[in-house]
């Protein structure tokens, strides 16, 4: 044993002192925690091993421990039973300490993130589970965080996401996880869905048997600019009966306003969405979504609605959103902007969509018989 990983086991042995349960003596009811950090897209993709879990162990404790942002998409997860919001640190050290002492009660302990992380290791490692589970920082040596390391993909941009996250299950004798349906899916609240109602007894939509939404945010650099929004949008006007809703991220709601009111366009209107899942409860009754790369894709890919995603950089086969209706539009290699005649050509099969694909998907979704213009 390492200087190291014995001055690890030192650090956390005093937070045994928190605990509040024994360990669970029926493997069959294991209380398991699975700490996933980063931004809600990280924790959309966390979802497939939320619902492996419970399909495996439908009478374990599934706890999950995430960062604000995940929150939400945590919380909304049928599989999951509580959320626990870790708080930031400026340091690893420091942020263990602060959400170690939260952490003792579980059986089993999965790091999942696709890659080694110091941070979410040392929190892993404090929490003194009998089965701790995460990505081996190198393969030729025992791990000083885990006790079930698990080897990384030979080529980690070569693999969606979702499926190495997958290989984390392998040593709980869940042997082949990635033959199993990717489970996105998500309980949108009620609250967000009568936020959604409200939102579309706006005149913009209402007087619109569709709407698509436009999402103007991006965390990654973004290579389709503000003036080929607007001639997209123009676009969509000029030769369709949609409405368009501009959405953005908070910091970018601004300029979904300011964009909606130069157009002049009764079909044209800025959406503020406060939350994650007031967004996912727009995206259910939307026709499309238009997006760059990021957290709305994944969000439309949760709820099933039908998006172009517009790729500027970044591993596209790690990241890509995994709608079964989703198309990409790519960034040329060199390409500073992504044209808008290659956008708006790509667009074309979408606005092919009929009004009654969007109405029956809404109708299975609050449990309703079908219409008659269904059948």
């Amino acid at each position: 044993m390492s200087l190291f990983s014995t001055a690890l086991d030192l650090l956390a042995q005093p937070l045994k002192l928190r605990r509040r349960h024994r360990p669970r003596r029926d493997p069959a009811e294991p209380r398991i925690l699975v700490i996933r950090r980063n931004r809600m897209g990280d924790m959309i993709y966390t979802l497939p091993l939320l619902h492996i879990l419970r399909r495996h162990f439908p009478k374990a404790r599934i706890v999950v421990a995430c960062d604000p942002l995940g929150e939400p998409i945590a919380r909304a997860c049928p599989a999951v039973d509580v959320v626990v919001v870790l708080q930031p640190g400026w340091n690893p050290w420091q942020a263990v300490l602060k959400n170690a002492a939260r952490l003792q009660d579980y059986d089993w302990v999965i790091a999942a993130k696709g890659g080694f992380d110091r941070r979410l290791a040392l929190l892993a490692r404090s929490t003194n589970a009998a089965v701790r589970i995460g990505f081996a920082r190198r393969a030729d040596r025992p791990s000083a965080y885990y006790t079930h390391p698990v080897p990384l993909p030979g080529g980690p941009n070569e693999e969606h996401q979702i499926d190495t996250l997958l290989r984390l299950l392998k040593p709980l004798g869940v042997v082949k996880p990635a033959t199993f349906t990717a489970d996105l899916s998500l309980r949108v609240p009620d609250s967000s869905r009568e936020f959604a109602g409200e939102v579309l007894h706006h005149s913009t939509f209402a007087s619109c048997s569709r709407f698509m939404l436009i999402n103007l945010s991006s965390t990654a650099p973004l290579k389709f600019r503000e003036e080929d929004f607007i001639e997209l949008a123009r676009r969509v006007v000029g030769s369709t009966d949609l409405a368009i809703g501009l959405v953005a991220a908070p910091a970018g709601q601004r300029l979904a306003q300011e964009i909606a009111a130069c157009m002049g366009s009764k079909r044209i209107i800025a959406v503020d969405t406060p939350e994650p899942l007031d967004l996912a409860a727009l995206l259910e009754r939307a026709a499309l979504l238009v997006t760059p790369e990021g957290g709305a894709a994944h969000l439309a890919a949760a709820v099933d609605t039908p998006a172009l995603v517009l790729w500027s950089e970044g591993p596209f086969k790690k990241w890509h959103s995994r709608g079964r209706n989703h198309a990409f539009v790519h960034a040329e290699p060199g390409e500073d902007n992504i044209p808008v005649d290659r956008v708006w050509q790509a667009l074309q099969p979408f606005l092919t969509l009929k009004k009654n694909d969007v109405e029956k998907k809404w109708a299975d979704l609050l449990g309703l018989p079908p219409s008659p213009d269904f059948m």
